[in-house]
Order: C-alpha cells, then structure tokens, then sequence
C-alpha cells in the first residue's frame, strides 16, 4: 500500500525559535502599513503573537497554506530532542 506523512514533529531551541520570531515582528506591509506577522499569526494578530503561536499557526493544516500538520516543538536552550 501507499504511504504518506500526514503530520511530524519539529524541534528547535527557544532561543533559535524567539530570534526568527524577532526578525519578522516589525516588519510592514507596503500596502497595508500594517505588520505583516498579523497575517501570520491567526487569531492572535500583531498584539499577542509569540515565537510559539506564530509557528503554531504555520503548522496548522487548516490555515490553507500548510501542506499537512507540523507541531512545532521549542525545547529550552541547550538540551537537545528525545
């Protein structure tokens, strides 16, 4: 029979994850002059996204952009996955 990945797991360091976070968070649309991590952070918008909730909502196979469920998983600074 056929197999398929439906949904994995995906671990990065807090700090890795807050750092590409920080990148994003003042960034501007030209058109709009609102942020663009508004868009990309679902039901939260600009105000109460995180590094958490920002990678949860690009996981999330119902937002019409990703191809299948990741679940994002931040680990503290240091220790390693498993």
């Amino acid at each position: 029979g056929a197999h398929a990945v439906l949904e994995y797991q995906l671990f990065y360091r807090r700090r890795y994850a807050e750092a590409a976070f920080a990148s994003c968070q003042g960034v501007r649309l030209p058109a709009t002059g609102g942020y663009a991590i508004a868009t990309m952070c679902g039901r939260y918008g600009a105000q109460l996204c995180t590094a958490q909730r920002w990678l949860d909502f690009q996981g999330d196979k119902n937002n019409g952009l990703a191809p299948l469920q990741i679940d994002f998983q931040l680990l503290p600074n240091g220790s390693e996955p498993g």
